[in-house]
């Protein structure tokens, strides 16, 4: 300022001026994400008790001194405390030259709180006043300041160009005064600018400089944050969010920053819970090109707005017009979203808001081609959609080339272009599969690729939505049919290559996609095909629904439910840890079971979709991929007057690949009934031996008595124990060698080991093990456990399954075979606590095709004894 003030040392005012200072540096040396409250408090009462021993007539000293007690509260990042005092001081100094060191202060305060638009109307006021008042000038200090402050403002509405000026003047002014350390912030200021622009050069400078550094303030902190989000790497910036957020001393004063960040991190890391919970504290005026970066990277539904007060620069107005128009496409109006984009179309200056505005506009077209259905709205989409992809090539617009190509994969699948829409489904794929591996910990990136969308969950979800129209309207009645088709691809495309290479081709002679009238006729073909008494349920989940389809004569429906895969994912991880023996001796392990399981059916509706199914109907073929198909379905339980019972009670169930595969592994069936057995004791029995025996006879039933195991995450600790001629290792067969047993004559293979029916994962859809193994080799139908088997129950129920097998379809018989354990009309020769429970009889499930094994209801005297050919394979002494 142009005075000066010089205060003699033995006064008490200079002594409590020192002290002030001394505490000021003191504080500032000792806080990093913020000043303790006991700092701030201790900084703001010395300062106090200076200006109490300040004469009532020196005002001008006051005046400084008071600006100083604001500066030094907020060179502690305690923010809130120098607001606090800058609204105190002010009103009580009334000469324009005292005034402005607290004006720029409380600039200062507001710029670094982020209300960047508060702060320019301070510098606005100062320099009206400095105009009025030519005598009141500023030091080049302050000048710097100042222009610090209008170039941060600038900044945030959008002026690059005016940003970068003001700041270089700024660092001019701080580098003539040897101020090396304001210098250092203004380069900071503007990396981070840069570094908001897309800068990955920006970015890695500030990582590189944060790396060196030992603490970090709350603003620094923050921008450490968004360069690591700038380098999609969100987990990372996520903990360092959360970390602020749980400081005890982060100022109340940017926890709104703070939260702000915090929303653009969890719709990128999918955390829709979390967001959820955090909305109820966010203001509707929460509008950052961060939050529209991000709604637009996914379909999740953040579209948060409101009208922003006062003049809107063309930044403000083209991000709230962007938001808008979300709203107005999830009200339906989709016209006056065009009028709205198209107003701000000459806004879109750089390329990152030129990618933005042709990503609504493409989606703003598929919008009007779903109600218009006119195809020029699609080819517009198209050329849209591909603009964005052209625009958002560099890395920092990754998700926004994201959207724009899963966006463009629906536009061709719309024009019925099948090919063009995989192959940008499956670069949008790979894309967020990069993304994803950026990411630190197991947990989060495997949580990211469960709710990457893949080909086939966007061709159901495309098929979906035309099947929304008005009951009996044509075009939802086809767009059912195209929705189950396209959940039957899903299914054909992960399975079908693993149980009829040969025939695969074949088989798969499904309708073109978007081809309703074709897909219809498909549908009905197969449910006529179906017995009176008999329904298909198809299912496949997508990231947040469950799409089920079910298909019987004269029966065809879609439900589409909302339903979370990753929670899905995590009910059937902990109900195979508690299906363990340990666990399942223990009452607190079964009760826990049969929690898993009510929670399973609750969250994919089972009940829902069942009550569509007419009483007629006692047989359900289930067919289920990914996630649920390790879902004991016999299990979940479904209403039955005022009380619950299984599925299993009402129906009996079976498991089929793929709708594609019915007619082939029918075909096995037909051709391999009988009752020719061998039963195998596999504690005896050599690989070698039986695989010879299966070549020299050929067994219509085949039951294999022993131990396996099950390793989801190691292909190579899934195995059948045979008898082994060195060790107990040599015995083991896996997945890959037991597929090329001849099975070709089986027409029901039962595996009595453990965990015989779970598997591995291929990729992320579908689990390969000893099920698809037998169907591969050749076996019409496999019965298998889903979790460790209790070997007394495993023995009775098989026995009953068997029993029934002479008269009844496979699927009736195992649903009598555990009806009867569920019953206890069979007793397991070993104690058994709660025999009824669903964990000892619900692992087991038929698999394929659901026959009868048998010709006639009658058994055959040609039937086999097993015992006899047990003797004959393995000799005893």
């Amino acid at each position: 300022m142009s005075e000066s003030y010089v205060l003699d040392g033995g006064e008490p005012l200079a002594e409590a001026l020192g002290k002030a200072r001394a505490v000021a540096r003191q504080a500032d040396a000792s806080a990093s994400v913020g000043a303790a409250a006991s700092l701030v408090e201790q900084v703001d009462a010395a300062y106090g008790h200076v200006l109490e021993l300040v004469h009532a007539d020196d005002a001008g000293l006051w005046a400084v001194l008071a600006a100083e007690h604001v500066g030094a509260v907020r060179a502690i990042g305690a923010l809130t405390t120098a607001a606090f005092r800058c609204d105190r001081y002010l009103p009580e100094v009334r000469v324009l030259r005292h005034r402005l060191p607290l004006l720029i202060e409380r600039a200062q305060v507001r710029s670094e709180s982020g209300a960047h638009a508060s702060a320019a109307s301070d510098a606005a006021e100062i320099r009206k006043a400095l105009d009025n008042d030519p005598g009141a000038g500023l030091d080049l200090a302050d000048q710097a300041r100042l222009r610090r402050v209008e170039g941060l403002a600038a900044a945030a509405r959008g002026d690059g160009v005016t940003a970068d000026r003001f700041l270089i003047e700024a660092r001019g002014a701080f580098q003539s005064l040897g101020d090396s350390a304001a210098v250092a912030v203004i380069d900071r200021d503007l990396r981070l600018i840069r570094a908001r622009g897309g800068s990955d050069q920006a970015s890695a400078a500030i990582l590189a400089e944060d790396a060196q550094a030992e603490a970090m303030s709350a603003p620094r902190a923050l921008a450490h944050a968004l360069a690591l989000k700038n380098q999609h790497r969100y987990e990372e910036a996520l903990q360092v969010v959360v970390a602020l957020l749980a400081a005890d001393h982060l100022d109340d004063a940017l926890r709104l920053p703070v939260l702000e960040e915090l929303v653009g991190l969890l719709v990128a890391l999918r955390r829709g819970k979390a967001l959820k919970a955090l909305s109820a504290e966010l203001p509707q005026t929460l509008v950052t090109q961060t939050l529209v970066t991000q709604t637009l990277m996914t379909q999740t539904s953040v579209r948060a707005g409101g009208s922003v007060e006062g003049t809107e620069p063309p930044a403000v107005r083209f991000i709230r017009v962007l938001l808008s128009c979300f709203r107005l496409l999830d009200a339906g109006q989709a016209e006056r979203a065009r009028t709205e984009l198209n107003a701000v179309r000459a806004s879109a200056v750089s390329d990152r808001d030129r990618a933005h505005w042709h990503v609504a506009s493409g989606e703003v077209s598929i919008a009007v081609f779903k109600r218009r259905k006119t195809q020029s709205d699609l080819d517009e989409a198209v050329w849209d959609l591909g603009a964005a992809c052209e625009y958002a090539v560099a890395d920092q617009l990754l998700e926004v080339r994201i959207r724009a190509l899963r966006l463009l994969g629906e536009a061709f699948e719309l024009r019925k272009e099948p090919d063009q829409a995989s192959d940008r489904w499956a670069r949008a794929h790979a894309l967020e599969e990069d993304l994803v591996a950026r990411q630190v910990s197991d947990e989060v990136r495997s949580t990211l690729l469960e709710d990457i969308p893949t080909e086939h969950d966007e061709r159901v979800r495309v098929a979906a939505e035309l099947a929304v129209a008005g009951p009996g309207d044509a075009a939802a009645v086809t767009g059912v049919a195209s929705a189950i088709v396209a959940m039957e691809s899903a299914r054909g495309a992960a399975i079908l290559g693993r149980i009829a290479p040969d025939a695969e081709s074949s088989l798969r002679r499904l309708p073109p996609a978007g081809d309703g009238a074709a897909a219809w006729e498909w549908l009905r073909g197969i449910a006529d095909a179906t017995a009176r008494d008999e329904a298909i349920w198809i299912m496949h989940a997508r990231p947040d629904r469950v799409h089920h389809g079910i298909v019987g004569r004269g029966l065809v429906h879609h439900v589409d439910l909302p339903a979370d895969r990753g929670e899905l994912e995590k009910l059937v991880k902990a109900l195979r840890k508690e299906c363990n023996e340990y666990r399942l001796a223990q009452a607190a392990g079964r009760a826990q079971v049969s929690r898993l399981i009510e929670r399973l059916g609750a969250a994919i509706g089972a009940e829902t979709v069942l009550e569509l199914v007419p009483r007629r109907v006692k047989r359900l073929v289930v067919i289920a991929g990914g996630v649920l198909s390790e879902i004991p379905v016999a299990a979940l339980p479904i209403k039955a007057g005022s009380s619950s019972v299984p599925i299993v009670s009402r129906f009996a169930v079976s498991d089929l690949p793929c709708l594609s595969a019915r007619p082939l592994l029918h075909q096995r069936s037909v051709g391999n009934r009988g009752g020719r057995a061998l039963l195998v004791n596999a504690f005896e029995a050599t690989p070698e031996d039986f695989e010879r025996e299966l070549r020299r006879v050929h067994y219509r039933r085949v039951r294999i008595l022993g131990h396996g195991q099950s390793d989801a995450e190691d292909a190579s600790q899934t195995w059948l124990q045979f008898a082994g001629k060195k060790s107990d290792r040599d015995g083991r067969i896996h997945p890959g060698r037991f597929q090329q047993a001849d099975l070709r004559a089986c027409g029901t293979l039962m595996l009595g080991a453990c965990e015989s029916g779970m598997a591995q994962r291929v990729g992320r859809d579908e689990r390969t093990g000893f099920v698809r193994a037998g169907l591969h080799a050749g076996a019409a139908s496999v019965v298998a456990a889903r979790w460790i088997a209790e070997v007394s129950v495993t023995t009775a129920l098989l026995d009953r399954f068997e029993h029934y097998l002479r008269f009844l379809p496979r699927d009736v018989a195992l649903q009598r075979a555990q009806l009867d354990v569920r019953a206890g009309r069979v007793a397991p020769a070993a104690a058994v606590p709660e025999p009824e429970h669903p964990a000892w009889w619900a692992c087991w499930t038929l698999y394929g095709d659901s026959g009868h094994q048998v010709r006639a209801p009658i058994l055959r005297a040609s039937a086999c004894r097993p015992a006899l050919l047990f003797r004959r394979l393995f000799r005893t002494p």
